[in-house]
């Protein structure tokens, strides 16, 4: 598990089917709860409910595109997801033309989702872009 707090300047986006009712009610309080352990506050973790497990990819193009979620859940058991392929080239095409991390699941997503935003952040910072306009990509 990751640092406790590590979560605290991220927002995220979860996405929700009524269709998976049933998992719903046993894993969004837990993922909620897991995310404000990491530091996450409460106005940072947006739910969004759509009416089928089809609506998912609609939604999480949505908090992409119009919210300033840093990565977005999507409460559901993995393989429920992954074994539709429109559904998951759907998803892949928003990870790669938004720069979204996104992570289908449960409780685990929580700490994965902060590892990748992490990870995201850390190299933007050193991307060489960034170095030189920090000014420490140019030689004295």
């Amino acid at each position: 598990m990751m640092a406790e707090g590590t979560a605290s300047n991220m927002k995220f986006g979860i996405v929700i089917s009524r269709e998976m009712d049933s998992h719903n009610e046993l894993f969004l309080m837990p993922l909620v709860e897991r995310l404000s352990q990491l530091g996450c506050t409460a106005q940072n973790i947006i739910v969004k409910r759509v009416p089928t497990t089809h609506d998912v990819l609609m939604a999480t193009l949505f908090l992409a595109e119009y919210t300033d979620c840093d990565g977005v859940i999507i409460l559901a058991p993995k393989q429920s997801i992954m074994e539709h392929l429109p559904l998951m080239n759907g998803i892949v095409q928003i990870q790669t033309q938004w720069n979204m991390v996104v992570e289908i699941g449960g409780i685990e997503c929580a700490d994965n989702i902060v590892e990748m935003i992490t990870l995201q952040n850390d190299m933007e910072l050193e991307a060489p872009e960034m170095l030189r306009q920090r000014g420490a990509g140019s030689i004295s």
